[in-house]
């Protein structure tokens, strides 16, 4: 069987990990979209990790946020929740709810900062030990992992065995989790999400049409908002409803027919021990926006630096480039480009600032968000490249590596562009 763990309220269950007063106390995390970054001082203590990914996690962060004020700019509260306990949950308290609507419902919350490092790390550290009891484990988020137990222990066990590492996890770790399992990855999560709070749920094979034939399809794993509205149009509202229109579905395509299988159970999906990364992006949307351009300029530095860096740690050569623009009273502006060039920063640096000059079509408007990304990986292959670049590009190349390795040192501050001050 597949098992499916989802690690319950994992930012609050981590913050009582490390400060035991916060149990059985209304906790939440909230986030704002780093008010530091852009900061003219240098920081000693910005960190970037690349080790997981997804909603809420950025990649850089830093390691030290005083609580007093991280949420406040002047008179008001900034920011979202991204993680509350249940006790904070009975209030009405959801994740991407703002902080102010948070503390308004919960006066008595204890509303904390992120603190991305510890989160990564017990993260890490809790993949480092199952990949000790379950043979092949795949971390598909931070708070989210999948194991295959196929070959390793009986069917007719994996109650058990899902349920005695549930409990070695909350003695080595002291975190609450849920687990799920079935033939499944999918049907796995499915059967998590049922066993919350801090559940056991195995699903066989002949339990499988009685438990989702219920469970409203916009509920299941990868089935987008788009799709999910397509389905209904046919009177498809739930899965039990799906499995009903076999023909109706598969005749959508390679993508339907896919998804059909998974909604039976009948995927044959794999844990994959690591999965590919598809693309690198960053970006941030504004408190207040941004009317002068030589400081949306040099925002644009400092957020080229960071990207820069963590294309550098993944070790991939991009080439494909998007940007966007999201304006204060005017929607977005955005544009992808493809090109082959050997990666190197002082490339990227003039590349995008150019991109983002020629993307700035509302020039006297307030800029409310800048986001740039990269995808589509190539090998570092000269024969891929630029053959005019190539030579400039493998000089830049080695000093961007110099750089990289300066930063993971001494910090991502220790050296900065012209463009930043």
């Amino acid at each position: 069987m597949i098992i499916h763990l989802d690690l319950d309220c994992f930012f609050a269950s981590c913050e009582r990990v490390h400060n035991s007063s916060l149990n059985g106390k209304c906790v939440a995390v909230g986030g704002r979209g780093d008010p530091f970054i852009f900061d003219k001082n240098p920081s000693r203590n910005k960190k970037l990790m690349t080790l997981n990914t997804g909603a809420f996690v950025p990649s850089l962060f830093h390691a030290e946020h005083d609580s007093r004020h991280y949420f406040k700019d002047g008179d008001k509260m900034r920011g979202i929740i991204t993680t509350a306990s249940y006790e904070a949950r009975a209030y009405g308290i959801k994740t991407a709810m703002s902080v102010h609507e948070a503390l308004r419902l919960c006066p008595h919350l204890i509303l904390l900062p992120p603190n991305h490092l510890l989160y990564h790390t017990m993260s890490h550290e809790l993949m480092e030990y199952l990949s000790t009891a379950v043979p092949v484990m795949e971390q598909y988020s931070i708070d989210e992992m999948f194991g295959d137990l196929r070959g390793w222990i009986d069917e007719a066990d994996t109650y058990e065995f899902v349920r005695h590492l549930q409990n070695q996890i909350s003695i080595e770790f002291k975190l609450p989790v849920s687990i799920g399992a079935s033939r499944s990855k999918w049907i796995a999560k499915l059967a998590t999400s049922s066993a919350k709070p801090y559940g056991v749920r195995v699903i066989h094979n002949h339990e499988i049409e009685s438990f989702v034939k219920d469970i409203p399809i916009g509920e299941f794993p990868g089935v987008g908002k788009a799709f999910s509205l397509k389905m209904e149009r046919y009177g498809i509202k739930s899965i039990g409803d799906a499995w009903r229109s076999e023909t109706l579905i598969q005749s959508w395509g390679t993508q339907s027919r896919e998804l059909y299988g998974r909604f039976r159970g009948e995927d044959n999906e794999s844990v994959q021990p690591s999965r590919s990364r598809k693309g690198i992006g960053i970006s941030r949307s504004m408190d207040h926006p941004v009317h002068d351009r030589d400081e949306l300029f040099r925002r644009i530095h400092i957020l080229v630096r960071h990207w820069s860096h963590t294309i550098m740690k993944l070790g991939v050569n991009p080439t494909t480039y998007s940007f966007s623009l999201g304006y204060e009273n005017w929607g977005n502006s955005k544009k992808q480009y493809t090109l082959y060039r050997l990666f190197n920063e002082t490339f990227l640096q003039s590349f995008t600032l150019e991109k983002f000059r020629e993307l700035d079509i509302y020039p006297h408007s307030g800029i409310r968000y800048i986001a740039m990304s990269a995808t589509k990986f190539i090998h570092h292959d000269p024969k891929s490249f630029n053959l005019l670049e190539i030579q400039n590009d493998t000089k830049m190349r080695s000093l961007t590596e110099a750089l990289t390795t300066m930063r993971d040192k001494y910090g991502m501050d220790i050296v900065r562009g012209g463009g930043e001050f």
